[in-house]
């Protein structure tokens, strides 16, 4: 349930922008174009109930409005979580999201919308995943009575609500949030602001709160802060689409190019086969653009993987089974970069000559953020394990690289 209409608000955020400058479909039956008009206005205004309705008749006409079977889809979804109770209801109409999402997929939509709904509801999607089965606690009921006066656009009552459920469970990371989307709903971006604060006092490693204050800050036109704001959104959870679409949307705005620094790490220059058994491909070519140093690159992960070494277990004592990490491939990538500067040193290199992967991966070494890249440029499951810990001791080096790495970055070709 909490998670529905955040997911609804937000994601209508990144598309209504451009809605109305979308041409009008010629009129059917009815008039078409005027309750087109008319239910976007009410999706804008969050009356979710009154627009859903309109919505069904639209999708009846014509069922090749791109846009209409987007916002039905999402529509769907998020008053079925808040409204309905019985459980053989729910199932049906999330059945009927999910189909309505798969059509606008066939009909050629590209909105992170529509991606959304279909991550919420997998094939088979069973309502116990959005609507728990079990008693909600009264700071939850009155959380979803917030819900139900937001989706018919009532913002005094729904923040009546929010705060009540604040009141109730002080710790309840949604009350704050809300409380600040119904402020910023109700022209006051201030107020939302503080609430979100207050949000991510409660949890600062959840992205929602920075990235519903950056769009806030965004609609303003305050660009900076409103880059700060999505940067920490990326950082509190950066394996989240969300966060990145956002930073996207700020990118596309404001005319700035987003991309990870090119370091192309060769493949084949290692292979595990078992824990005994490591294949290293060597080039033999003694080459002067400083590609040669990925040899390092392989020895290092080597120390890493075979048994008898124990890297592994002496970095990770309570974990039995051996894992790409965070560690391994830093070490691996640092200490490739430590060879190419010891070699440009001794005259045996040349900057301008070098590899691009190699002059990259030597500039991120100098500005101590190899471990940035590796857990937002390039993680795995195994890498991705050791986020939490880096992120919670290392937030400021994070933001460098998004800051001054990725965003008009510089090393991108």
């Amino acid at each position: 349930m909490k998670q529905s209409r955040t997911i609804l608000n937000t994601l209508f955020l990144i598309v209504f922008g451009s809605l109305f400058a979308m041409p009008i479909p010629a009129q059917n039956k009815f008039d078409y174009e005027a309750e087109r008009k008319k239910a976007f206005v009410l999706l804008d205004e969050n009356k979710y109930n009154e627009a859903l309705p309109i919505l069904e008749k639209l999708a009846a006409a014509k069922p090749d409005d791109l846009q209409v079977i987007e916002y039905l889809a999402i529509t769907i979804l998020a008053n079925t979580t808040i409204t309905k109770k019985d459980r053989d209801e729910i199932k049906k109409e999330l059945v009927r999201a999910r189909a309505l999402a798969i059509k606008a997929k066939e009909l050629g939509s590209k909105s992170p919308l529509i991606e959304i709904v279909l991550e919420r509801l997998p094939p088979g999607a069973d309502p116990d995943s959005l609507v728990a089965e079990k008693k909600r606690t009264p700071a939850q009921e009155a959380l979803n009575e917030g819900e139900q006066a937001f989706s018919k656009g009532d913002m005094r009552g729904a923040i009546e609500q929010y705060e009540r459920a604040a009141k109730l469970d002080p710790k309840l990371y949604e009350a704050p949030l809300f409380i600040g989307d119904a402020y910023y709903h109700s022209k006051k971006p201030d107020k939302a602001g503080e609430f979100y604060a207050r949000a991510i006092a409660i949890d600062p490693d959840r992205e929602t709160a920075y990235r519903y204050w950056g769009n806030v800050l965004l609609s303003e036109g305050r660009m900076e802060e409103s880059k700060e704001k999505f940067i920490e959104a990326i950082i509190s959870e950066p394996y989240q689409k969300l966060p990145w679409q956002f930073l996207t949307n700020w990118a596309n705005r404001n005319r700035k190019k987003l991309g990870h620094p090119f370091i192309e790490i060769p493949k084949s220059s290692i292979e595990r086969k078992d824990d005994k058994n490591i294949n290293i491909f060597v080039d033999p070519d003694d080459k002067k653009d400083g590609t040669s140093a990925w040899m390092v690159y392989s020895l290092m992960r080597v120390g890493w993987m075979i048994d008898n070494n124990k890297k592994f277990s002496e970095t990770f004592p309570n974990e039995k089974v051996y894992r790409h990490s965070l560690p391994e491939e830093s070490n691996a990538l640092r200490a490739t970069a430590e060879n190419v500067a010891d070699l440009l040193k001794e005259g045996k290199l040349k900057e301008g000559l070098l590899d691009i992967s190699i002059a990259n991966l030597l500039k991120l070494h100098r500005a101590e953020l190899i471990e940035a890249f590796v857990l937002l440029a390039i993680p795995d499951q195994g890498i991705a394990g050791d986020y939490p810990d880096y992120r919670n001791k290392n937030r400021d080096k994070l933001r460098k690289y998004l800051a001054e790495y990725v965003i008009n970055n510089p090393l991108f070709t």
